[in-house]
């Protein structure tokens, strides 16, 4: 595949990659896992169907972070779960190209203080603590506010783009408070364990989780933009190998020498 349209399927897919790692591996840096993704889905472009490029890509993100999981301690949930999120992501994932023009929209309609508060945290990148220290405020007041926005940006995105998948399970505000902690890192081994709880075997708490990991990275790509690409791989050109120098060497020699015997000939030379 030429290497422009091969760029033009990571373009494509860049997002939706970025929503299912996000999701498959909270509390981590997610530029990372997205990069490597992204030039694995570039290396194996020319190889797979066209017709399949998304399901490539999330195979492709699957795979990054069953591998990167070998390397996190502790796990953010247990290989039962990992696997039922990764097979209950469907439906937030193939929003992921209309869900930004609803959020946008969305945004522009909160008050300044609640705009304001989103900027902080995900365009200058401010934790919870951080912006409570700079504000004089308890951590655990910002972290609040910030639950009840998330909470709020979830029900309100899902309003203007409603997705695939069931309704939102009783007791949807305390799983997206423990999915947001599990995003962001800061939840506790006993809010691990009530979190993973929740999540198995349900099919509505696995999707609103989907859409609390989708909202963050939209959030994160909204205020401070996506992350770069990387650049296709350049064709590479095998090198000629010894056994064709020696070919070669060869066939020259014999040339030389026939040269030498037709000249050797005319000239006379007996």
């Amino acid at each position: 595949m030429p290497d422009s349209a091969a760029r033009d399927v990571l373009q494509r897919h860049h997002r939706r990659l970025a929503v299912y790692l996000r999701a498959l591996l909270p509390g981590t840096d997610p530029d990372p896992h997205l990069w490597e993704a992204a030039e694995r889905l570039l290396g194996q472009a020319g190889r797979a169907p066209t017709d399949r490029t998304a399901e490539r890509a999330d195979e492709i993100a699957r795979q990054v972070a069953a591998d990167r999981r070998k390397t996190i301690a502790p796990l953010p949930f247990s290989d039962d779960l990992f696997r039922q999120l990764a097979d209950s992501a469907g439906p937030i994932l193939d929003q992921s190209d209309a869900r930004p023009a609803a959020l946008a929209q969305i945004l522009r309609q909160l008050p300044p203080p609640e705009r304001d508060l989103l900027r902080r945290r995900y365009e200058l990148g401010l934790s919870a603590e951080q912006i409570a220290l700079a504000e004089g405020r308890p951590t655990a007041a910002i972290a609040r506010e910030l639950t009840a926005l998330h909470g709020s940006l979830v029900s309100a995105v899902r309003e203007a783009l409603p997705d695939a998948g069931p309704e939102p399970p009783g007791g949807a505000a305390d799983l997206g408070r423990l999915t947001d902690q599990l995003l962001d890192g800061t939840i506790t081994d006993d809010g691990r364990l009530v979190l993973e709880t929740l999540l198995l075997a349900d099919a509505a708490a696995q999707t609103h989780y989907h859409r609390h990991a989708a909202l963050a990275t939209d959030l994160r790509w909204h205020y401070a933009g996506a992350p770069a690409l990387p650049e296709p791989p350049a064709e590479v050109r095998r090198g000629v190998t010894s056994r064709e120098w020696a070919v070669t060497v060869g066939f020259l020699v014999a040339v030389l020498a026939i040269i030498a015997f037709v000249a050797l000939r005319l000239t006379g030379y007996p």
